[in-house]
């Protein structure tokens, strides 16, 4: 009795509700372990004696395949003239289009009117200039890899390690330092 005197002055009540949880979790768990063990996944041969899997006596018994390629059934179809998609009943080509006739050959048609070939005058038409992009942001490189920090910074080293794998970024050596005091100003 002096013992379980002893345990009663250890032991407080929030003991004895930890101990209860813990005894509840493990409950739980022995019966989740139980029911995830009972369900099947379906990839076994399991042998079916259930009642209902079994075919009652009145209906047709199945009949096993045929070879691939004797066992197609066809439906019929009604209402189409030809056996093939796509083709006329006769079976004989359609009308082929030549291109020489897609192209105006009249110089007093419509189009022609309206879209006159040769003679044009194209010395005030707006076309772009071959040269208008040169050195702007045509560098593969140029500020890719921008800092865009008031304050400079210095460049990440870079080294050349192999003839593969290397950087193409450069830095950019244009920027003017802001600190004072250091640099060029």
């Amino acid at each position: 009795m002096s013992m379980f005197k002893n345990l009663q002055k250890t032991l407080k009540v929030h003991h004895f509700i930890a101990l209860l949880g813990i005894v509840v979790l493990a409950y739980v768990i022995m019966q989740y372990s139980g029911r995830k063990g009972m369900t099947s996944d379906g990839f076994t041969d399991v042998p079916l004696n259930r009642p209902a899997d079994i075919q009652m006596g009145g209906a047709h018994p199945a009949q096993p395949a045929e070879p691939a390629g004797q066992n197609e059934v066809y439906s019929s179809v009604t209402g189409i003239n030809t056996t093939s998609y796509g083709l006329p009943p006769s079976c004989s080509k359609g009308n082929v289009v030549d291109p020489s006739e897609l192209l105006p050959k009249d110089v007093n048609s419509q189009w022609a009117q309206l879209n006159p070939a040769g003679g044009a005058d194209f010395n005030n038409v707006n076309l772009l200039k071959a040269g208008y992009h040169v050195g702007i942001d045509t560098i593969g490189s140029s500020l890719r890899n921008a800092n865009l920090q008031v304050r400079s910074e210095p460049p990440n080293p870079t080294t050349k390690v192999s003839p593969w794998l290397n950087t193409t970024i450069e830095p950019d050596l244009m920027r003017t330092p802001l600190e004072l005091g250091c640099g060029n100003q």
